[in-house]
């Protein structure tokens, strides 16, 4: 959701978007305006499903003519009815829309996943991380024993965008972008228990709080290592969003009790809730405009950057060893 912010943050505005009292531009409008950026671009976006902001992006950008637009989903069924939207409405673009089946929680299924596109293409030009999961509410371990949050929402995207490393760099303005949320006010990332005491001390909202808070580390982490080789890497928090399914986890009466939900079940009025044309228009925002060159590590949170972030979310040391931790958990280093 978007906050209020100090007049130093507002100078750091970048080309506008919707904020809590201004929705007047959406991803359509943003898109149009960037579509020389667009064109010919490979863009690669994962966490694919209906309904979901993933899904919503890639219509968006489908439309504006990049070469490869490639989608990536635990199931190949969950996109086919995207892919098939795209080639329906699109005819124009010239678009080659490729799914990408890939488990975020297995690091096989990601290496797999990111060898077919390397076998695919030797340059990828933008790179959004839109997958994610948000307090499940039992304990559960991927089959390397990472707790799933933080195997899928960290761990899983660490590895598959440091696989691509390669093709990222062989284009003329590699992006990646990692997407947060507010959440990760709520925690530092665990560095001491990520497992939550093997599950005894598992809490659902913190598991997800700090591998939020990790998403925007990994993105710090990225432009400090490699932003002297013109990698570009923007954490976006695309807001309050309706019917995304990102809260299918979550049982009516705890959203309830956060405040989310009126007691009859409805959604609260109070809350400047996001409809996905306006919140995905950060991640255009992101990955596209050239207003955000000069905001390499940061986050864009309702058209401003870093306004909101605890500092525990742009400490560079915690990057550092965030990056480190993340190598330990996929056996592999990746040194740049």
């Amino acid at each position: 959701m978007a906050t209020t912010t100090n007049s130093a943050a507002v100078n750091k505005r970048v080309i506008r978007e919707p904020d809590s009292t201004n929705f007047e531009l959406t991803s359509d409008v943003i898109a149009s305006r960037l579509h020389e950026h667009i064109v010919g671009r490979t863009v690669i976006i994962t966490g694919i499903s209906a309904n979901g902001l993933g899904a919503h992006a890639a219509e968006v950008i489908a439309k504006y003519s990049p070469k490869f637009l490639i989608l990536a989903s635990r199931r190949v069924s969950a996109i086919t009815p995207i892919a098939e939207l795209i080639k329906r409405t699109t005819t124009n673009s010239g678009v080659q829309v490729v799914p990408l089946e890939m488990d975020l929680a297995s690091q096989s299924s990601v290496r797999k996943a990111a060898a077919a596109v390397l076998k695919l293409t030797t340059v990828v030009d933008v790179l959004i991380n839109n997958a994610g999961v948000m307090m499940l509410q039992e304990y559960i371990t991927s089959p390397e024993g990472i707790e799933s949050h933080l195997a899928i929402n960290h761990v899983g995207h660490y590895l598959f965008t440091n696989l691509l490393m390669p093709a990222l760099l062989k284009s003329s303005q590699p992006r990646v972008v990692n997407v947060t949320s507010a959440a990760s006010i709520a925690s530092p990332f665990r560095f001491d228990d990520m497992e939550f005491g093997n599950g005894k001390e598992y809490d659902p909202f913190l598991a997800y709080a700090h591998t939020k808070t990790a998403n925007l580390l990994f993105t710090l982490g990225l432009a400090r290592k490699l932003g002297e080789k013109g990698l570009v890497a923007i954490g976006v928090d695309p807001g309050g969003v309706h019917g995304t399914g990102i809260d299918r986890a979550i049982p009516i009466s705890i959203q309830i009790e956060r405040g989310w939900r009126l007691k009859d079940g409805s959604w609260n009025p109070e809350i400047p809730y996001k409809t996905p044309a306006q919140a995905v228009a950060s991640y255009i925002i992101a990955a596209f405009g050239p207003d955000v060159l000069d905001h390499n590590g940061e986050t864009l949170t309702a058209g401003v950057f870093d306004a909101t972030l605890a500092p525990h979310a742009k400490d560079p040391e915690a990057a550092d060893k965030l990056w480190t931790v993340s190598e330990k958990l996929v056996g592999q280093e990746f040194r740049y």
